[in-house]
């Protein structure tokens, strides 16, 4: 009988509130996150938007997201629905 070792590849993405919204503190961002609300993508895919449910689809380990006027960064883990 042969085993099989199942190995999902994660990436991370960075991103801020999308149409213009900034946001104060960490405990908006996951609100805005857990009401699957859009973000956008400041990295590669610079302007592509990602909400909670594409990140889930697409295999996201984390979200940077950028808050505070672009001067901090809280760490969404996707996988745990949970933010640093």
């Amino acid at each position: 009988m042969k085993s099989y070792i199942k190995i999902i590849m994660y990436h991370t993405l960075t991103v801020r509130g999308a149409y213009s919204t900034d946001f104060k503190n960490k405990s908006q961002i996951l609100e805005h996150y857990n009401q699957n609300k859009d973000f956008s993508n400041i990295g590669i895919s610079s302007g592509a938007y990602v909400n909670k449910q594409d990140a889930k689809r697409f295999k996201v380990g984390f979200l940077n997201v950028r808050y505070k006027n672009d001067q901090k960064i809280a760490v969404i883990n996707v996988t745990k629905d949970s933010i640093k």
